[in-house]
């Protein structure tokens, strides 16, 4: 098997439908609704007689109509990255198009405005987005999920696992009505997010609990809605950011999405306490001083108040560095790593994740061996989105470590050259947004013929290249 996180990601990666998909589970248990866990089991449906998805949240909050108690931040700005796009695409064959038709919008990459330090970047030809609501996404996977005739969906608050013989066997259920419930099951994913106590499970069942990475982002998120002109013919996706050196405090950024029902959703980003307490008027007026796309979107009917979010820190629970593990276990989606929600790459990344799991499924595995082979595999995905999102802030709170060996200064010095270019040069910018898209590793980001294409734009001597690119 490849080990190389290039080689790994770009498997990973792919939109070719899964190999093998075999059914050789009973009774699987998904724990989590949400996007992570539905995309779960849409890959074990492949492989299981049977697939219980336990959500804690009533079918009441999971129609498409609202955010769900379970996602706080479910009423916030959201961005399905390409990445992310084409593996529910994979799994969901045609359900792009089933957005769009049911108003999702296509944004076009002339539709399309980012800002860094306020100027405006070019266009590149895979920032090629669908845009909307998270609950109108979210609604429309369940959708897609429940169809499935082997997926069962119900609701429960998940108290702990069970335990035999190194692996799970069953899960530990309650409801107010009926009470406390043991569903055995030959396999479980916990997808309860962000808020997993699968960490405090283990620990109390005698079990490694992981280790966790945290990156203090203090950000906070407010996100309001206006009415969308129809006759609007320019941008419908815009971003407005600062980079570290400029964002020592204040407006982290901003973000505006057309979205269905004819709506604009916009996002601004403080650090810290930042704006208080706003009116939708104040949130205007921040709005003004933007550029035009964000003024035109207020320009609509307010609907509704202001809605705040605080994202406290980046996590990562390091499972796959545990030496004891129990076999017929997996986790997904935040349960694993959540990152700064500025950088968009939460759900693209759980979709991975799915993409990690059915790898491994197709695999033929031992299932009573525990799934480190998955854990590999996910610590890729992970990883990519971890460098990607923590870097900035690492750099603003002067997290960041100085390079100590000649390879790390080397791979500073080309990632560098490949930014500033992006600025000017299409082909540049295109494969610097391919990995913030999720659909390219961060190593690629150091290939020779790009990285020399990058010194000559910014026109950088030959005797200042290091070594390795002389």
């Amino acid at each position: 098997m490849h080990t190389d996180p290039r080689t790994v990601f770009a498997r990973l990666a792919t939109t070719a439908a899964p190999e093998n998909p075999r059914r050789f589970l009973g009774t699987v248990c998904v724990l989590g609704g949400g996007i992570a866990g539905l995309l779960a089991a849409r890959v074990l449906a492949d492989h299981a007689d049977r697939v219980l998805i336990i959500e804690r949240d009533s079918s009441s909050a999971t129609d498409g109509a609202q955010w769900r108690p379970g996602v706080p931040q479910g009423y916030q700005v959201h961005g399905l990255l390409p990445g992310g796009r084409a593996q529910l695409e994979r799994f969901f064959p045609g359900i792009v198009a089933q957005a769009v038709a049911a108003g999702a919008v296509h944004c076009r990459p002339e539709q399309t405005a980012t800002y860094v330090d306020g100027v405006e970047q070019i266009v590149t030809p895979n920032t090629d987005l669908v845009t909307f609501s998270r609950p109108f996404l979210e609604a429309l996977v369940r959708q897609r999920v429940l169809a499935l005739d082997n997926v069962v969906h119900v609701i429960g608050q998940v108290a702990g696992l069970l335990y035999g013989d190194g692996a799970v066997k069953a899960v530990r259920w309650r409801t107010a009505s009926a009470g406390e419930h043991i569903q055995p099951a030959d396999f479980v994913v916990d997808a309860t997010g962000r808020a997993s106590r699968l960490a405090n499970w283990l620990a109390r069942d005698g079990w490694e609990p992981p280790l966790m990475d945290r990156i203090p982002v203090d950000i906070r998120y407010l996100t309001a809605r206006f009415s969308r002109a129809t006759d609007w013919r320019g941008p419908l996706n815009g971003v407005f950011r600062h980079s570290p050196a400029f964002a020592s405090g204040g407006l982290a950024g901003a973000a505006v999405n057309a979205i269905e029902h004819d709506q604009w959703a916009l996002m601004l980003a403080f650090f810290g306490s930042g704006a208080g307490e706003p009116t939708t008027e104040d949130f205007a007026a921040w709005c003004r001083v933007l550029p035009e796309i964000f003024q035109e979107a207020i320009k609509g009917r307010p609907l509704g108040e202001v809605r705040p979010y605080r994202h406290a820190d980046s996590r990562w629970r390091h499972f796959e560095r545990l030496e004891r593990f129990p076999a017929r276990l997996a986790v997904v989606g935040d349960a694993v790593a959540s990152f700064n929600p500025v950088y968009g790459q939460g759900m693209s990344s759980a979709a991975l994740h799915a993409s990690c799991l059915s790898a491994y499924l197709c695999a033929d595995p031992d299932p009573d061996v525990p799934a480190w082979e998955f854990l590999a595999a996910q610590r890729v995905v992970v990883e990519a989105a971890w460098q990607t999102s923590t870097a900035a802030d690492a750099v603003r709170l002067g997290l960041a470590p100085a390079p100590a060996t000649d390879a790390e200064r080397t791979r500073g010095w080309a990632v560098r050259q490949v930014t500033a270019a992006s600025a000017t040069d299409v082909e540049v910018a295109t494969r610097l947004r391919a990995v913030a898209f999720m659909t390219e590793h961060p190593a690629s980001l150091t290939d020779h013929d790009l990285v020399l294409r990058a010194a000559s734009i910014n026109g950088v001597p030959e005797s200042e290249y290091p070594p390795s690119y002389r």
